[in-house]
């Protein structure tokens, strides 16, 4: 009788904190900013175990229900370069989250990169907690990208947090 086993991990902070102000964005030739695996911010990055096969991404933020921002994700293989997954836009929902901040209820891809495993939002648009799941395919570390919010009707900080399996 063989038995299988399923991976229990706890949601784990992408960035080093919360993100209060649009990023810049990775345009693969501006200094400090290329896709090179030199300029690969260490302390902005989750990096993956061996063990990891696949992961479930949630967002967190301030302030009010309905607030948006917009979210980039990349990968990077191990000495690779930054390879973009997706992008999408983000709204922030009635659920509490530690420290006063609100889950993200709404999560769309607008650009599901070109790839194997086509990332998915699952249980949007609901007032529940909406997550983004994808094989990881090899990647060795993950970079979300903000932007989009701080002003009107947008959320005033983001965070992104990993859960693997």
């Amino acid at each position: 009788m063989s038995m299988s086993h399923t991976i229990q991990t706890s949601y784990e902070a992408v960035r080093s904190g919360y993100v209060a102000a649009d990023d810049t964005a990775l345009d693969g030739a501006t200094s400090g900013r290329t896709y090179m695996q030199a300029d690969r911010r260490v302390a902005e990055c989750w990096e993956a175990g061996p063990e990891v096969g696949g992961v479930t991404l949630i967002f967190a933020g301030s302030s009010a229900d309905t607030e948006t921002f917009s979210w980039k994700l990349y990968g990077y293989r191990v000495e690779g370069p930054a390879e973009f997954v997706c992008e999408g836009t983000g709204a922030l929902g009635p659920a509490v989250a530690p420290g006063g901040k609100l889950y993200a209820d709404t999560l769309v891809i607008t650009d599901p990169g070109n790839w194997l495993d086509i990332p998915v939002a699952v249980d949007s648009t609901n007032n529940r907690i909406c997550k983004v799941c994808f094989d990881l395919c090899g990647f060795k570390h993950l970079y979300v990208e903000f932007s989009d919010f701080g002003g009107v009707g947008e959320a005033t900080d983001i965070q992104a947090f990993v859960a693997f399996f």
